[in-house]
């Protein structure tokens, strides 16, 4: 524990109801506290190896490379939201935002079963593509 650590805990102890001649002691209490406790600690400069040096140089090189290199583009998003557009799914996701709105106005219904078939109905599409991209 540093005198810092222990002249601060006492000093959030003192009253806020003392006369301004206290408050202004213990700021200067505090005050000095840290500034004893800055000279006091010492600076240490540690040579570095030239060879661990090279290292790091070489670890950040790396790094670097790895940051530039892009991963490719996921095609599935853009394939199933052409999905949704086709005729077979517009029908079934006419369908989904019917019951949704139902459930908003205060229904009790499930849209389960809506959503069930019109994600199966964009699977069906969008699985060949995705398959035949991937190849």
């Amino acid at each position: 524990m540093s005198i810092f650590d222990f002249v601060s805990s006492f000093t959030s102890s003192l009253t806020f109801h003392a006369d301004d001649e206290q408050t202004e002691t213990a700021v200067a209490v505090v005050e000095t506290a840290a500034a004893v406790e800055e000279e006091a600690t010492p600076e240490v400069i540690v040579a570095q190896d030239p060879v661990e040096e090279e290292a790091e140089e070489a670890e950040e090189e790396e790094e670097e490379e790895e940051e530039e290199e892009e991963d490719p583009e996921d095609p599935a998003p853009a394939i199933r939201e052409a999905c949704e557009e086709t005729h077979a799914c517009k029908s079934l996701k006419h369908h989904l935002e019917a019951c949704a709105q139902r459930v908003e106005d205060g229904s009790s219904e499930s849209c389960a079963e809506e959503f069930l078939h019109f994600l199966h109905c964009v699977d069906q599409c969008a699985v060949p593509q995705i398959f035949a991209k991937l190849k």
